[in-house]
């Protein structure tokens, strides 16, 4: 996955929570810009900040790390 694809990602899913970015950043203890470049696909999120990340998206880290929401099948 690229930046670029990963930071779609992570927009798509913080729009979609009705979330700012800079509620993110808060929620991170990261900046708004930091959030920002990882939006645009300047960058990715320390590995230290993954698993926050997902969680504050309200998604798990394996469908942060594949940009995709997984269905799971019944």
């Amino acid at each position: 996955m690229t930046a670029a694809e990963m930071g779609a990602f992570i927009a798509k899913t913080r729009k979609a929570q009705n979330m700012t970015q800079s509620a993110l950043a808060q929620r991170l203890n990261v900046t708004s810009q930091a959030v920002s470049r990882w939006e645009r696909g300047l960058g990715f999120p320390d590995i230290g900040t993954l698993l926050p990340l997902a969680d504050a998206l309200g998604i798990g880290i394996d469908e942060l790390v594949n940009g995709s929401k997984w269905r799971k099948m019944v």
